[in-house]
């Protein structure tokens, strides 16, 4: 189970963004007394269809279900589930980015996959390093250099300086905002487009995830400064030693400089320094996530239509319609793209359903 299905997430999702037509919907799989399994999702209702789909939707960026050793292959439990998706009375069960090999991937195996272009996380494994030293060290020549060279520019501005910031240190709450603020600048920049960040409250939800600085774990936020400017951030998520890079931002003036990698550079050494087992770089794969990752895991969609509605969304929407719409959109020039900023709520969620 990833972070993004820890009761901490979800709680905190809940609070924030369920409405009449947003409803948890949370399964739990029993044996007698025995809870097997746990499958968090909700009910969401948008443009006539009812989906049935992963709890945090579209802010978690994997799908995943808790369970018992033994329990995902077994027929009775994956028949219990069967049922209890189809109690929820909705028109499709959709769930995106289910890692392969993953519990929910084995107790769902039946269900069709989305076609779709292909997608993986990617991740740095940190066991092999046992310092941040030994991790700079097995660098190649280049990626030494590139590295030497974007801390040397910071420099020249002021003393470089890194903090990692849990929620029960001062100012948390005023950098996760900063965060948010220097991200859309980024998105509306380079003419992007983003459903979570386009939802009312996302800041908000993000500012109400725990986590504990003694402990090591739940949410943090990696401060990059120069002198007393902070450059970058980035808000990711510890859990069991595995560390999810949720939102790297950085100040947009100071682009040219890479403040954004150094600070990765700088929260891959404090990770590996604090044992961290992984560095996850998260869904949707991309050239940069490439050099500073050493292994990826595949991700695939599977939807199960519940009614017509549902044949009509998995047979044309999800694999035809939607990549269409999307992929024309993306190859609107990036002026255009600024000049329909305002609708950018309607299109990202045309986009994401």
């Amino acid at each position: 189970m990833s972070y993004f299905q820890s009761f901490d997430w979800c709680r905190s999702w809940v609070a924030e963004f369920c409405t009449e037509a947003t409803e948890p919907y949370v399964i739990t799989l029993w044996r007698d007394e025995v809870l097997l399994a746990i499958v968090p999702l909700v009910v969401t209702r948008k443009g006539g269809i009812a989906r049935l789909v992963t709890l945090g939707e579209a802010h978690a960026q994997y799908c995943g279900a808790l369970a018992l050793a033994g329990a995902t292959s077994d027929p009775e439990v994956v028949e219990a589930l069967r049922l209890a998706v189809r109690a929820s009375k909705t028109d499709v069960w959709v769930q995106r980015c289910v890692i392969e090999g993953s519990a929910l991937d084995r107790m769902i195996a039946t269900i069709a996959r989305v076609r779709e272009e292909p997608n993986q996380s990617s991740v740095l494994d940190l066991t092999p390093y046992v310092s941040a030293d030994a991790y700079f060290e097995r660098l190649g020549k280049l990626q030494k250099r590139n590295r030497n060279r974007r801390r040397n520019h910071l420099a020249r501005l002021g003393d470089v300086s890194f903090e990692m910031v849990f929620p029960d240190d001062a100012g948390f709450d005023g950098l996760v905002e900063q965060a948010v603020n220097w991200k859309r600048e980024w998105l509306a920049q380079t003419g992007r487009r983003s459903v979570g960040f386009s939802a009312q409250g996302y800041a908000a939800f993000l500012k109400r995830l725990p986590g504990d600085s003694d402990q090591r774990s739940g949410a943090c936020i990696s401060v990059l400064r120069v002198g007393d400017r902070v450059v970058a951030l980035e808000l990711g998520f510890l859990h069991y030693r595995h560390y999810y890079a949720y939102i790297g931002s950085f100040d947009w003036s100071l682009r040219e400089l890479s403040p954004g990698k150094v600070q990765m550079e700088m929260t891959v050494g404090w990770l590996i320094e604090q044992g961290a087992r992984a560095y996850d770089l998260l869904v949707n794969p991309a050239d940069y996530k490439n050099s500073w990752t050493n292994s990826a895991h595949a991700v695939a969609t599977r939807a199960k239509p519940l009614s017509w509605k549902g044949r009509v969304y998995t047979g044309y929407w999800l694999p035809t319609v939607r990549p269409f719409v999307k992929r024309h959109y993306e190859r609107l020039p990036v002026l255009m793209q600024r000049w329909t900023n305002f609708l950018q709520g309607s299109v990202c969620l045309l986009l994401y359903v």
